[in-house]
């Protein structure tokens, strides 16, 4: 009776605790000056990697990495679970860089160098935070890791789900539906129809 009071007690603990991380740092050996700013790596699953600066601890590294891999693997069973997304990602060399602070020299590096299709959104240190994973206004890794998998992966293998060119997607259209019109600026106020705003 004891064994299973204690196991009743440590059953919720259990539940709220944090995956293991699986995945490893290693030193960025990516060649060319862009970059040359970063000083850590995480390679996950094979079609999207991490770059960080060597300010940022090693737990927010690990951090994008595992929520890139919980958005790309959602069964967890190691295997992307979109094979067209993977290959996408794979060609573009899908990437989040993380930044110890805007205009930071390895930042500067890599806007100023970068040629590739593989970023389209990056992490900031002082953004993130693992302990409240996407929590609005604490943590944005997991906003920042979609955009990029969205941008990189979903737009282009399925444009007519996702496009963000107006009035070429279900999705761009239903976004106009939901703010109330087509806007290439937002909007102040909104229109009273709209039941979604947005100004990030």
């Amino acid at each position: 009776m004891k064994k299973l009071l204690t196991l009743l007690f440590a059953l919720p603990l259990l539940a709220n605790a944090q995956n293991t991380v699986c995945f490893t740092i290693d030193p960025n050996s990516i060649n060319g000056i862009a970059f040359s700013g970063f000083t850590k790596y995480v390679d996950v699953l094979g079609c999207f990697f991490i770059v960080a600066e060597s300010t940022i601890p090693d737990a927010k590294v690990l951090h994008a990495a595992a929520v890139a891999a919980e958005l790309l693997d959602n069964n967890e069973d190691g295997i992307v679970d979109d094979p067209l997304i993977e290959s996408q990602l794979q060609n573009e060399q899908a990437f989040i860089p993380i930044f110890s602070s805007e205009g930071s020299n390895a930042e500067n590096l890599l806007f100023s160098n970068y040629n590739g299709n593989g970023a389209s959104a990056v992490l900031y240190k002082n953004e993130m935070d693992p302990s409240q994973t996407g929590h609005w206004g604490d943590d944005a890794t997991v906003e920042e890791v979609i955009h990029t998998i969205n941008h990189v992966g979903h737009t282009n293998i399925y444009p007519n789900a996702f496009s963000m060119q107006p009035n070429l997607s279900l999705m761009s259209t239903a976004m106009d539906v939901a703010r109330g019109g087509q806007f290439m600026t937002i909007p102040n106020p909104y229109p009273a129809s709209a039941w979604y705003h947005y100004d990030d």
